[in-house]
């Protein structure tokens, strides 16, 4: 044009994007990126969800077990509390109640892929809340053993769609220099939930005076007390409407834009990225990057759009095996076990109150994940963090294996187990808690991310049921100190393979970290 004023943003067009910025237009270059952190929080109340979900048969279970409001019915040993209540001391009704949302939230892992695929990211996280909602309003109804069981699934599967969707949708409408803090988002609001669900089933209780007919043991010395139980019901209410108001909130979110593009909906997509991004930033320089590259793509593929030959190429064989590599290290690392013995050390070091354990390991979770991973994830790089975080998990299960070790020989060093616990937890949640959430979503081919991160999640629910169901066993067989040993070179191993395998993504562009997949042949990365 003969003018040396350059236009508007709002009046500049896809041709003009291949252009560079006139000096008017620097601010066009600057990211606000307040919508992107408002929507990965509305979002991420998936995942507070989800932790609030696992810590929900901590402080419930009791209460379901005996007192005022009974469900399980199969208890045959009991142990009486300090204020003469009663807990059931092993109860398979209470057990499976517990465990049977890892089967719904492996159904909601494996349907995520083309839920989020077909449907897009924002309705994929909008019908997640819907099996919670009617899930938790289930529960608080008590339709029975089965029909809670039934609910119980149903929140599962719930749980089981959210680690698809948010993951993708956060990591997809996030700035490359914040990816790593949203994203981590996901694991600190995760670890938020357990905490509040601990600390609201203590305020949400019930009181009543135990007398002799509830005595289920006729002990000899039993003893009548004003005894407090947590009223499920209401906490039950309080998941369904939690559940609802992450329904209500991404109703007003945008789409993610790479989905958007994907689909060929360029506008929607350049009014999602300023909403993300900011109004000056220059939605339509990033939008014909992106067309370029799918440009790029087609030529090299020769025109072959098979779902066949997408999966079949090293930019996709690649990042899947080494998310199912990163998969299975989380899962067989020992969290699972760690948690298990939780209360058993914290009696040891003189914490006899379980409530007091869980709520101190999930205020680590919370202090580290927050403090530490989502501020310096975006500094400090995905594989320096998640190796030290994997080198700290192997000297803690090391330390683990030899406190169990002193105890068979019976010098127990209960300072060295409580040690041990607590380093490993703040270890297990600086890195490997999160990361592995955060690397899923970025080195993943947009072509198949929706998929591809089904696979990976189911594999990952996959990985849990079997070192849950084998836990026992490797106990009795291997006794705690070769159990933990096992956790330590897994750990050991996982670390290894991190440093040298998975490659840095910090403040890369999707589209940049795709193409690492596609130019270099090495696997190498140091």
């Amino acid at each position: 044009t003969g003018s040396s004023e350059s236009p508007p943003l709002a009046s500049r067009t896809m041709a003009d994007a291949s252009e560079p910025l006139l000096p008017g237009e620097k601010k066009a270059k600057s990211i606000n990126a307040t919508g992107a952190i408002f929507a990965a929080s509305i979002a991420t109340i998936g995942s507070f969800m989800f932790g609030f979900n696992i810590g929900f048969t901590s402080p419930s279970l009791p209460s379901l077990e005996w007192g005022t409001d009974p469900v399980f019915g199969d208890c045959s040993e009991w142990i009486q509390d300090s204020n003469g209540g009663y807990s059931c001391k092993e109860s398979a009704q209470g057990a499976f109640f517990s465990a049977i949302i890892n089967f719904g939230a492996m159904a909601g892992a494996f349907a995520g892929g083309p839920i989020v695929d077909s449907i897009g990211r924002k309705y994929s996280v909008i019908l997640s809340a819907v099996p919670l909602i009617l899930g938790w309003l289930w529960i608080a109804i008590g339709a029975g053993y089965f029909g809670m069981l039934a609910a119980r699934v149903a929140t599962g599967f719930g749980m089981g769609l959210v680690t698809i969707s948010v993951n993708v949708y956060v990591t997809e409408i996030s700035p490359s220099h914040l990816r790593g803090a949203l994203s981590s988002m996901f694991q600190l609001n995760l670890t938020i939930g357990i905490l509040a669900v601990y600390l609201i089933g203590e305020y949400l209780t019930t009181s009543q005076f135990v007398t002799a007919t509830m005595n289920p043991t006729n002990p000899p010395a039993f003893k009548y007390g004003q005894h407090l139980e947590c009223n499920w019901r209401l906490l039950s209410y309080v998941g369904a409407g939690i559940s609802t108001l992450m329904f209500v909130g991404m109703l007003f979110m945008p789409e993610s834009p790479r989905y958007l593009l994907l689909n060929n909906r360029q506008e929607e997509a350049i009014k999602a990225l300023n909403f993300f991004k900011g109004a000056t930033y220059n939605a339509y320089a990033e939008v014909e990057s992106f067309r370029k590259q799918e440009e790029d793509e087609y030529v090299e593929e020769a025109g072959e759009e098979s779902c066949a030959s997408t999966w079949l190429t090293r930019g996709s064989l690649i990042p899947m095996g080494i998310m199912l590599v990163l998969h299975t290290v989380q899962q067989f690392s020992g969290i699972n076990a760690v948690i298990f013995f939780c209360q058993t050390i914290f009696a040891d070091a003189g914490v006899s109150n379980p409530v007091v354990a869980s709520v101190t390991v999930a205020i680590v979770q919370v202090v580290f994940t927050g403090l530490l991973t989502m501020g310096l994830l975006d500094l400090a790089g995905r594989r320096v963090m998640l190796t030290l975080s994997l080198i700290g998990m192997t000297i803690s299960c090391i330390g683990m294996s030899t406190a169990f070790h002193l105890k068979e020989v019976d010098n127990a060093q209960d300072w060295l187990a409580f040690a041990s616990l607590l380093g490993y937890i703040a270890s297990f949640s600086i890195g490997t808690g999160a990361i592995v959430w955060v690397i899923m979503g970025e080195i993943l081919p947009l072509k198949i991310r929706g998929l591809g991160s089904s696979i990976a999640s189911g594999f990952n629910w996959t990985c849990s049921f079997v070192v849950t169901f084998m836990f026992s066993i490797m106990l009795t067989k291997l006794k705690g100190v070769g159990t933990f040993l096992f956790y330590a070179a897994v750990c050991a191993f996982g670390a290894v393979f991190t440093y040298v395998v998975v490659p840095e993504t910090k403040g890369l562009e999707l589209e940049a970290i795709e193409k690492l997949f596609l130019t270099r042949m090495e696997l190498i990365w140091i």
